[in-house]
């Protein structure tokens, strides 16, 4: 576990993904990526703590919510709360307070119960041997993916923001939520896929879903899905790359439709705006450069300006 978190190359995850946050609130955005990374490698990674252990598991979901409530400034009295991952959010809590009103850290709370809710989806799902249906799959992956936790802290990534919490409210601002929750998921799982899937062979091999499961601890990731499904993987992974690049259209034109809604606003607001677009697309583009360069998930370049990358299974 330790390996990988050394080899994922969190600054360079933070200079990508957010490149025009302030190094103080660059340190703090990335430390919450780190969180979220040891938190959620306890029920993820096949050597956490409590990856087959569903009620030690759920302890550790309502401790931390718990912990949460305290550390975002909703609840003010201190829950008994003794481990070290969930008690390190402290940091992050103070930070945020610091720049959010309560109504924001309200939002920033409900972004974090869902994704710790969709963590128990998947979970439980896995434990029951089954192979996710395509369906079954985005209901949990849009929340496990952490994407609207993140989104919900990105004003902290350019200076002065400060959106009106309404805005968050507006059908475009939920749609550009949604799209880059998607194109993120989806990069993820692709250029993750050599990490993920111990071998094709294996996968070829195996007799029944309960095997698969044991030989493929991440059978809950999109390509080994419609791999299950199709038998081939470069059709699953042509599946996924058609699937971005509607995605990508999609978020453009959202994009495009609540920059125009906002071209009378005040040019203080527009600015505003224009930046949460931007921390938007920094998101997925950032989450492309850094999968393609960390060691974490194996990935080779082809040949200089080829444009394209080779993952060898």
């Amino acid at each position: 576990m330790l390996d990988g978190l050394l080899a994922s190359d969190f600054a360079l995850f933070g200079a990508t993904l957010w490149p025009c946050a302030s190094f103080d609130s660059l340190k703090i955005i990335t430390y919450l990526v780190i969180w979220l990374f040891l938190w959620d490698d306890q029920f993820d990674d096949v050597q956490g703590s409590m990856y087959a252990d569903s009620h030690a598991a759920q302890i550790y979901r309502e401790q931390t919510i718990s912990f949460l409530r305290f550390a975002l400034g909703i609840d003010s009295e201190r829950p008994n709360v003794q481990n070290k991952i969930i008690v390190s959010f402290d940091a992050i809590g103070v930070a945020v307070r610091k720049h959010y009103n309560q109504a924001k850290c309200q939002l920033f709370l409900k972004e974090l119960v869902y994704y710790i809710e969709m963590v128990e989806q998947e979970q439980r799902l896995r434990l029951s041997g089954t192979v996710a249906s395509l369906e079954e799959f985005w209901h949990y992956r849009l929340g496990t993916s952490a994407a609207t936790v993140i989104l919900a802290v990105n004003e902290l990534s350019w200076e002065g923001g400060n959106l009106p919490v309404t805005f968050y409210a507006k059908k475009d601002v939920e749609q550009l939520y949604y799209y880059t929750n998607t194109i993120i998921s989806a990069l993820n799982d692709i250029l993750s896929v050599k990490k993920e899937i111990v071998s094709i062979d294996d996968l070829l091999e195996t007799s029944g879903e309960t095997d698969l499961i044991q030989k493929q601890e991440a059978i809950d990731s999109l390509i080994p899905i419609i791999f299950y499904e199709t038998g081939d993987i470069q059709v699953a992974t042509s599946r996924v790359v058609a699937f971005m690049k509607d995605e990508i259209r999609k978020m453009d034109d959202t994009a495009a439709r609540l920059t125009l809604k906002y071209s009378s606003a005040q040019p203080a607001l527009q600015e505003q705006v224009r930046l949460f677009i931007e921390s938007c697309k920094y998101l997925a583009t950032g989450t492309l450069v850094w999968s393609s360069c960390s060691k974490r998930y194996g990935v080779e370049k082809a040949e200089a300006g080829s444009g394209d990358i080779i993952m060898t299974l």
